[in-house]
């Protein structure tokens, strides 16, 4: 049997943040409801014939947000449907969406990794991007969760407004300090649309500058390396999140919900990101059927974020000679930059800030 991947979109949140683009969104109770009748429908209808689902990730939006009743119907139909040998079982939230009663309920389930979204320890840094937690907020909840047993994520972000090198680097001791074995940090792409953006354009608020944003990152990767918390992905420290790994290595996955992803029966496909018309059955739109070569192609570009790196064993065995040939006359063609061995292909990490255009040779 293949192993499997489940992605459970949530889109409901307390509020919108100012930097967010997903579809996301504030809703009440009977659309809430209505949605998550949509998804067990939706998952009822999945051929799991020949699969495993061996990791579970709700995301969102603020899954922990909604009721845990909610969620629990979710996962039943899961249970219901598909075969289950599961070494990781993921939810997420923010620092004020989380409880001990919900916490509770989702062991119950089965959930054994919860996420959160710090972003910053900074009330001055969380006012300005529109977060409805406050650094108090998210101290309690890193001790609420790592009371609990659980594996415990949490989220921070770089190149914020009113941030500093210092800022960061107190944000990130703190943080680390509550003892959680994994930190994602990610430097904020300042999307067109939303209400940072807009508020940047009128000056409103400034951005630190791309240096500066970098120069926070690196802070956060050294205190991360001295809790133990080794980089394994461009964005990720510590033990490693082994659904997202599973994207990463293009492992077949399935997304259930509004504007989700699936890659899976060798074909991509996504539902609409409109959420009346996934509640009323209007959801697939087919995407395409990848071709071997652009599944070598993004195979590259994913393993590439990866500190191992490009497993060449695994690829030339998945997409075969010629492919191989022509990933390795690249590589070979970008030396300088690479650690090529008998066994990986990986981006050297003082050319971690290039990767993209390094990337790029290779799709």
């Amino acid at each position: 049997m293949k192993k499997l991947g489940i992605y459970i979109h949530i889109p409901f949140c307390e509020s919108k943040c100012y930097y967010c683009d997903f579809t996301s969104g504030v809703s009440n109770n009977d659309v809430i409801s209505s949605y998550a009748d949509a998804i067990v429908r939706e998952i009822n209808e999945f051929d799991s014939t020949g699969y495993i689902v061996d990791t579970i990730f709700i995301g969102g939006g603020t899954p922990t947000s909604v009721s845990s009743d909610i969620i629990e119907d979710i996962v039943l139909a899961i249970r219901k449907n598909f075969v289950l040998s599961l070494v990781e079982f993921t939810i997420e939230g923010n620092p004020n969406s989380y409880t001990k009663q919900k916490l509770d309920h989702y062991i119950r389930l089965g959930v054994d990794r919860v996420s959160v979204g710090v972003q910053s320890l900074n009330d001055k840094v969380l006012k300005a991007i529109g977060r409805v937690h406050t650094s108090s907020d998210a101290k309690l909840c890193l001790q609420l969760l790592m009371d609990s047993g659980l594996k415990v994520s949490a989220d921070m972000m770089v190149g914020l407004p009113y941030q500093t090198l210092d800022i960061v680097k107190r944000d990130a001791k703190m943080v680390m300090d509550s003892g959680i074995g994994h930190v994602s940090c990610y430097s904020l792409i300042l999307e067109s649309g939303t209400k940072l953006a807009s508020k940047v354009a009128n000056g409103e608020l400034v951005l630190p500058s791309d240096d500066d944003a970098v120069d926070m990152y690196d802070a956060v990767m050294y205190i991360a390396k001295g809790y133990g918390l080794n980089r394994y992905e461009t964005s990720n420290f510590g033990v490693p999140c082994q659904h997202n790994v599973g994207y990463w290595k293009l492992k077949e996955y399935a997304g259930f919900g509004v504007s989700a992803h699936s890659f899976n029966k060798g074909v991509r496909y996504y539902n609409t990101n409109n959420l009346q018309d996934y509640i009323t059955g209007n959801k697939y739109i087919i995407d395409e059927k990848p071709t071997l070569a652009e599944l070598a192609s993004e195979y590259m570009m994913l393993s590439l974020r990866l500190d191992q790196g490009v497993d060449i064993e695994d690829f030339k065995s998945k997409y075969g000679d010629k492919s191989y040939n022509d990933m390795m006359s690249i590589a070979k063609g970008q030396a300088e930059y690479l650690h090529i061995d008998n066994r990986f292909i990986s981006i050297k990490p003082e050319y971690s800030y290039i990767s993209n255009s390094i990337i790029e040779k290779f799709i």
